[in-house]
């Protein structure tokens, strides 16, 4: 054959797959001829289609050589030097290839992918949208900018180009498995299972979109749902750490702890550099319910062990484990740390400089402010609050709705900044009260820029313990003062928090050994708190299938405020007043319930008391029912270590006795705060022993229950709308902000 036949057969050969045939006809020209361009070229190519880059960009540099003009041989050299992550080289040939061809689409593309990969995403969207003004139709170069315009969160352009691609090619499921990613981000969770839900109708074998799907099914409370999922990709793909991560987060969010565990160790067994597990392997330690108070104390060691663990690893991280790291934070927080009731304030003192320096590491820029915000004659302060809480929840009825309502207009700008995803009527309230009112926000980044260039005089966090993002921003210097409060009643840690805003009448004398921050002892309860409109209830305890002729006991708060050593605390009461009932409301996970439930049944069984015949778990109630139960049970009692605050303000509304035993910290005090405000001490008790006297008292002396009952209704007033605690709060602020200006 001649070269041109041999040439015809090699790039047949080249074409039906067949490497080697087609390798070895390229050679017999360059053996015959060396400096034929497309048999050197080709011969790169075909290389290149075999992963073996070297000799790509040997064959193909060879060609170029013999003609420097050809774009599409500088264009296939790039895809050779991309692949052999040689950026700058790549990004230099595709630079001639487009020279050469200004009309090569697919250039522009491949140039797009290195500056995503490089961390360039502006000039990744900018080549990206060149391809595009030549071919407006060009899939990739559509593909490719929703995702470093989804990178960037800019996420309604990302949907609109997610969904042409769609249009032109329904098939990709690509596009629908990262517009579900998108719609997951705004919170949109029908529409992101949708998303999936499709990718699976397609391919129900792909284990990423079972793992997305239960990640929706997870975050929509869907727990049984989350695990299915989790556990059918775990199936088709045994080693996926992501699964396993995921089934851990779902298992200790339904109460299962040591399979949460069990399910994170997994997944640093098949991954051992996945940072998100083993953070979320440190804080799962810490249980909602505990069988016994040593297990309290032994998880609270380990706890502490894999805390400093990885305070240790910082000095080692990569860049890409700062990321990974910062990602996590938040993700799962020491919440029950504080149900314990004991000094967090060693502990709190480690998690807060880690979070702050993985932060610091991830937004140095951010990490300090760039000026001190001067504060100018007659100008208002700006405060901002921050919180997910700009809804019906406990943290905006206590504080959050009465600082920003009462705080003096001509004397202070408000700035709310909503960074959840549930809005009701209470978010339409925030809105007109705050003087400006942000909300939607899906970036960190950017959520970030806004809030510094509000230029704030002080940000306020009512809560540090609960709302992720809360927790991350709080972390960097974004305002010169910065504060939290008894939203979450437990020290942050945080270096970045300066003070912490509290209850002079909740704190104990020696308070200031519990905190990081400067301890701020605002008059009275610190707090304006306007009781809400309660309504006469119809129903009756037969709707909540309880004895019309006991004493009922009224526990109101969470299960996790109620600590194993305090369980002897209701078969007293029970073995004395005998026809009684405590009233418990069910956590949302049945497993923790089933854990609480089991824990009493034992403590009963010390006294041969069947615990079925005192104990009620109602089912989680709306707050009509809530407040139903609270008009028709005759007693409140008071969980001990972490005391009821907008619990006990609602008991007392509906003139309920409130029996409390104050504790050693702030968090433990709160109903002993509002009762000595209200003048009312009888029903405080110094020991768990008088706790019981009183409550047995009360269950079987009506007269006495009575006549508290008309004191509560006589001094109730003094706890509400009180304007001594806003007065206080603004004293406050002026004299923050004037020291830190002169600082």
């Amino acid at each position: 054959m001649n070269i041109n036949e041999l040439l015809h057969a090699a790039i047949q050969s080249h074409q039906s797959g067949d490497y080697e045939k087609a390798k070895n006809l390229y050679e017999e020209i360059i053996s015959i001829q060396p400096d034929h361009f497309h048999a050197l070229h080709y011969l790169g190519v075909s290389y290149l289609q075999q992963g073996d880059f070297d000799r790509a960009i040997q064959c193909i540099g060879k060609a170029i050589q013999v003609n420097p003009d050809d774009s599409h041989a500088y264009y296939n050299l790039g895809i050779a030097y991309q692949s052999r992550r040689l950026m700058d080289a790549a990004l230099r040939t595709y630079q001639r290839a487009i020279e050469l061809n200004p009309k090569n689409t697919d250039v522009y593309v491949n140039i797009g992918i290195i500056y995503k990969e490089l961390g360039r995403l502006d000039d990744a969207i900018l080549s990206y949208r060149k391809a595009l003004h030549m071919s407006p139709e060009h899939v990739p170069a559509l593909y490719n900018l929703a995702y470093a315009l989804q990178m960037q969160k800019q996420f309604d352009e990302a949907i609109v180009c997610y969904q042409k691609t769609l249009r032109i090619n329904p098939g990709l499921l690509a596009s629908y498995q990262n517009l579900g990613y998108i719609y997951q981000d705004k919170g949109l969770l029908d529409q992101a299972m949708e998303c999936f839900q499709k990718v699976l109708h397609v391919d129900s074998l792909f284990p990423d979109a079972h793992v997305a799907l239960a990640t929706v099914f997870h975050a929509n409370g869907q727990f049984d749902d989350a695990l299915t999922h989790f556990t059918r990709a775990i199936e088709l793909k045994a080693d996926s750490p992501n699964a396993y991560y995921g089934l851990g987060i779902t298992l200790k969010e339904t109460g299962k702890t040591d399979e949460a565990l069990s399910a994170f160790e997994k997944a640093l067994e098949y991954r051992p550099d996945f940072l998100q597990a083993r953070w979320a392997h440190c804080f799962a330690l810490l249980k909602p319910v505990y069988q016994n108070e040593a297990g309290m104390y032994d998880t609270r060691d380990r706890y502490k062990k894999e805390l400093l663990e990885l305070y240790s690893m910082m000095p080692s991280l990569s860049a890409q484990d700062i990321e990974a790291l910062s990602d996590a934070v938040g993700s799962i927080q020491p919440f029950f740390l504080t149900a314990q009731g004991l000094n967090d304030r060693d502990l709190q003192k480690i998690y807060g400089e880690l979070v702050c320096n993985i932060m610091a590491l991830r937004y140095p820029e951010l990490a300090e402010l760039p000026r001190t915000f001067f504060r100018a004659a007659n100008e208002p302060l700006r405060v901002g609050f921050v919180s997910m809480f700009f809804n019906w929840h406990s943290v905006w009825k206590i504080p959050l709705s009465g600082w920003i309502q009462n705080l003096d207009r001509k004397k202070f700008l408000v700035h709310g900044y909503h960074t959840g995803r549930k809005k009701d009527a209470s978010t339409e309230i925030a809105r007109q009260l705050c003087d400006r009112f942000v909300e939607d926000i899906y970036s960190f980044e950017r959520l970030c820029r806004i809030i510094r260039d509000d230029n704030l005089h002080v940000l306020i966090y009512p809560e540090i313990g609960m709302d992720p993002v809360s927790l991350k921003l709080a972390s960097l210097r974004l305002a010169p003062v910065q504060c939290t409060s008894l939203g979450h009643p437990d020290t942050t840690g945080l270096p970045t928090i300066d003070y912490f805003l509290s209850s002079d009448l909740m704190e104990p004398a020696d308070a200031e050994e519990h905190y990081t921050e400067k301890l701020v002892r605002l008059t009275n309860l610190s707090i304006f708190y306007a009781p809400p409109e309660i309504p006469r209830t119809s129903l009756s305890r037969m709707d909540f299938r309880l004895r019309p002729t006991s004493v009922l006991y009224f526990c109101a708060q969470s299960l996790h405020k109620y600590m194993p050593q305090y369980d002897e605390i209701f078969f007293r009461i029970a073995q004395q007043v005998e026809d009684c009932q405590f009233l418990f409301i069910s956590n949302k996970n049945k497993m923790v319930t089933e854990q609480f439930q089991l824990r009493l049944k034992k403590a009963f069984s010390r006294l041969n008391l069947n615990a079925d015949n005192y104990v009620v778990l109602l089912p989680r109630l709306d707050q009509s029912r809530y407040q139903a139960v609270n008009q028709l049970t005759d007693i409140y009692l008071d969980s001990i270590g972490w005391s009821g605050c907008n619990t006990t303000f609602e008991a007392l509304q509906c003139h309920l006795p409130v029996i409390t035993f104050p504790g050693k910290l702030m968090r433990g005090r709160h109903s002993n705060a509002i009762l000595t405000m209200m003048g009312l001490t009888e029903t405080i008790a110094s020991s768990v022993d008088e706790y019981i006297e009183i409550a047995v008292r009360l269950g079987k002396d009506f007269e006495w229950r009575r006549h508290i009952v008309e004191k509560i209704q006589i001094s109730e007033h003094k706890i509400y709308y009180d304007r001594e605690s806003i007065r206080a709060l603004e004293e406050f602020l002026v004299k923050a902000v004037g020291v830190q200006s002169s600082a």
